[in-house]
C-alpha cells in the first residue's frame, strides 16, 4: 500500500518548479502521450495492413520533409514574436487532421498523406515546445528543467505505447490515433485556458533569465559542426530504434527467428519503462557534469547498443536477452541525450536566433527520420534483415565519441 506521505513528498517535489514550467511540462506530457503510440506502433499497424517496409519508410521520410518546411517557419516566428501559443495550437489541429486521415487509410497514398500531416505538426510543435523551457524555468537550471520535461515525455510515451498496444491488439487496430486526437484537444484546452498567463510569464521570464542564460555560454566555432553532426547521428539512431527495430524483429535476423508482434511490443515497452525511470535521475546527474558530458555519454551507449543489435542478428536463442540488454543502453543514451542536446544548442545560439537554433535541433530529428527509416526500409526489403545498419551506426557513434572526447574534453 502506498503511504499518504509518498503523495505529499511527490507534491512537494512537484511544487518546487515554477508554475510556467509545470504548465509546459503538462503540455509536453499530453503531446508525448498522444504521439507515443503513433511513433512506435504506426510501422507495425501498416505492416499488418500490407504496406511494404519501403512504403513505410517512405512515409516517415516524407513526414521528415514536411517537418523541414514547417520547422524553420516556426523558428523564425519564435524569433520575431517570442510566443508559443499559436504554434502549439496549430500543431494540435494539424495532428488531429493527420490522425483522422491515418484512421481511414487503407493504402499507401492515404498513409503518405497522413504521415505528411504528422511531419508538419511535429515541425511546428517541437521548436515551440523547446523554446519555452529555458525561459519558463528560472531560477531552475536549464538542464534540470529539460530533464523534467523529458521525464514527463518519457511517461507520456510509455503510457501511449502501453495503452496503444493494448487497445490496438484487443479493441481497435488504430486506437492510437483516437488517443492522439484526445490528447491534442487537451493541449488546446490547456493553452486556451492559460493564454494570458503564458504571455505574461514568458515576457517576465525572458527579462529575468536573460543574464543567467549568458553565464557559461558556448559560442559558435569550428566545434559547433561536430556537435550538430553528433546530434544528427544520435537522432538517426533514435529513429532507427523507433521505426526500423520493430520491423527488424518481426522479420527476423540472419539466424535469429522472427518475433511476434506481441513480443516486439513487449520489448519496446521495456525500453520505454526504463527510459521513464531513468530520465529524471540521469538528467539530474548530467546537470552536474560538463555541458557536453551527456552528449559523449549518449554516443558511447548508442555505439555499444547498436553493436549488440548487430550481434543478435546472428544468434537465435540468446538474441532476446541481447536485444533487451541493448535497449537498456539505448535508454541510458536517450536519457542523457535529450536534455543535453537542447541545452547545448540553446546556449551556443546567438540571443536573437534561439528560435531558429531550436528549429535546427528539431530538424536534426527530422533528418534522422529522413535518412534512417528510408534507407533501412530498402535494406530490409532487399536483404530481409538490418544487421549492416546496426554495425554502421555502432561504428559512426564510436568515431564521433572519440572526436568529441579528444577535441572537446
Amino acid at each position: 500500500m502506498i503511504s499518504p506521505n509518498s503523495f505529499q513528498i511527490c507534491k512537494n517535489w512537484w511544487m518546487q518548479f515554477p508554475y510556467p514550467l509545470q504548465l509546459i511540462t503538462k503540455i509536453r506530457f499530453y503531446a508525448a502521450f498522444g504521439a507515443g503510440g503513433v511513433i512506435y506502433l504506426t510501422s507495425l499497424i501498416f505492416n499488418n495492413i500490407g504496406l511494404s517496409a519501403t512504403d513505410i519508410g517512405l512515409g516517415f521520410a516524407i513526414s521528415a520533409i514536411m517537418g523541414t518546411l514547417t520547422r524553420f517557419f516556426t523558428g523564425n516566428y519564435l524569433n520575431k514574436k517570442g510566443k508559443i501559443q499559436f504554434p502549439l495550437i496549430a500543431s494540435s489541429i494539424i495532428s488531429i487532421t493527420a490522425s483522422l486521415i491515418l484512421i481511414f487509410s487503407r493504402d499507401t497514398f492515404l498513409y503518405i498523406i497522413g504521415q505528411s500531416f504528422v511531419g508538419a505538426a511535429a515541425g511546428i510543435y517541437w521548436p515551440a515546445a523547446e523554446f519555452g523551457v529555458p525561459y519558463f524555468c528560472y531560477p531552475i537550471d536549464t538542464r534540470k528543467a529539460f530533464a523534467l520535461v523529458r521525464s514527463s515525455e518519457a511517461l507520456g510515451i510509455f503510457l501511449g505505447v502501453f495503452l496503444g498496444g493494448f487497445m490496438t491488439n484487443f479493441l481497435y487496430p488504430k486506437s492510437i490515433f483516437l488517443n492522439d486526437i484526445f490528447c491534442m484537444f487537451v493541449i488546446t484546452f490547456l493553452i486556451s485556458r492559460n493564454n494570458s498567463s503564458i504571455t505574461r510569464n514568458l515576457e517576465n521570464f525572458q527579462k529575468k533569465s536573460l543574464n543567467p542564460i549568458k553565464n557559461g555560454i558556448l559560442k559558435w566555432n569550428k566545434n559547433s559542426a561536430i556537435i550538430i553532426l553528433s546530434i544528427l547521428l544520435i537522432t538517426t539512431s533514435l529513429a532507427l530504434i523507433q521505426v526500423t527495430l520493430p520491423l527488424d524483429l518481426v522479420k527476423g535476423g540472419v539466424y535469429r527467428n522472427a518475433l511476434s508482434n506481441e513480443i516486439t511490443s513487449f520489448i519496446i515497452s521495456i525500453q520505454l519503462i526504463l527510459l521513464l525511470f531513468l530520465q529524471w535521475p540521469i538528467g539530474s546527474w548530467i546537470s552536474n557534469k560538463g555541458r557536453l558530458f551527456g552528449l559523449k555519454f549518449s554516443l558511447i551507449n548508442f555505439s555499444f547498443a547498436s553493436f549488440i543489435l548487430f550481434v543478435s542478428s546472428y544468434l537465435n536463442i540468446p538474441a532476446f536477452y541481447l536485444i533487451s540488454f541493448s535497449l537498456i543502453l539505448v535508454s541510458l543514451g536517450t536519457a542523457s541525450f535529450l536534455p543535453t542536446s537542447t541545452d547545448v544548442v540553446f546556449r551556443i545560439a546567438p540571443s536573437n536566433k534561439k528560435g531558429f537554433a531550436l528549429a535546427l535541433l528539431s530538424q536534426c530529428f527530422a533528418m534522422g527520420y529522413f535518412i534512417g527509416p528510408f534507407i533501412s526500409g530498402r535494406i530490409l526489403d532487399l536483404f530481409g534483415y538490418a544487421s549492416i545498419i546496426w554495425l554502421s551506426i555502432s561504428c559512426c557513434c564510436f568515431i564521433f565519441f572519440a572526436i568529441l572526447f579528444k577535441r572537446l574534453f
